[in-house]
């Protein structure tokens, strides 16, 4: 970005096009945001992106050059409030464009809302066809985005069922053997000869 252009803090509400969408998905906040910043992890679910390249974690001033619809874009962060708000833009093919997403946490589920600005030449000329254009890419995303995010969260929530079963069962060998001992004192004896055998060992 021009150092004299002055830096987007929201999307432009007089462009040509705007188009707003929001999606519900049952995963936690910060899942969704790690998934849905993770720019170059973004062709493993996103089908319509085909490349993506960033020089680092995002933050206001970065930039991420991506491929989609046979298309590059170039687009610089704006503003970054982890887990709750990003906002990046630029012009490509003519068309400047300003994307804000916002995410809100519900429970254990995610609301996800994004708006996002067109203007250009080529928007002026053909704004109803954009129009329909922008809202069906913008549905088709978070719709990819909920399906990733949820796939994620339910084998998150899995790893947790067989971790929380690890822990009873390991509890549970350890009362039982606590009882044995308890009962059979002996069965100490061959515990501690282990230990001083290690003591022992050069």
């Amino acid at each position: 970005m021009n150092p004299t252009e002055t830096i987007p803090s929201t999307i432009d509400e007089s462009a040509t096009v705007v188009v707003r969408r929001e999606i519900r998905i049952q995963a936690p906040v910060d899942l969704v945001w790690r998934l849905h910043t993770d720019v170059a992890g973004w062709p493993s679910w996103q089908r319509d992106v085909e490349a993506v390249e960033a020089d680092g974690p995002l933050a206001p001033g970065s930039s991420f050059r991506w491929r989609t619809h046979g298309l590059d874009v170039t687009s610089t962060v704006y503003a970054v409030d982890a887990p709750r708000r990003i906002l990046w833009g630029g012009p490509a093919q003519g068309i400047t464009g300003v994307h804000e997403w916002t995410f809100t946490a519900e429970g254990g589920a995610t609301v996800v809302r994004t708006a996002e600005s067109w203007e250009g030449d080529p928007v002026r000329a053909d704004a109803e066809n954009l129009r329909a254009a922008l809202d069906a890419s913008l549905g088709s995303w978070l719709e990819h985005l909920r399906v990733a995010a949820e796939a994620k969260a339910a084998k998150r929530a899995r790893k947790g069922r067989r971790r929380r079963l690890a822990r009873v069962l390991a509890w549970s060998a350890l009362g039982l053997t606590a009882l044995f001992v308890v009962a059979e004192p002996w069965l100490l004896v061959p515990v501690v000869l282990f230990l001083v055998a290690l003591s022992l060992w050069d």
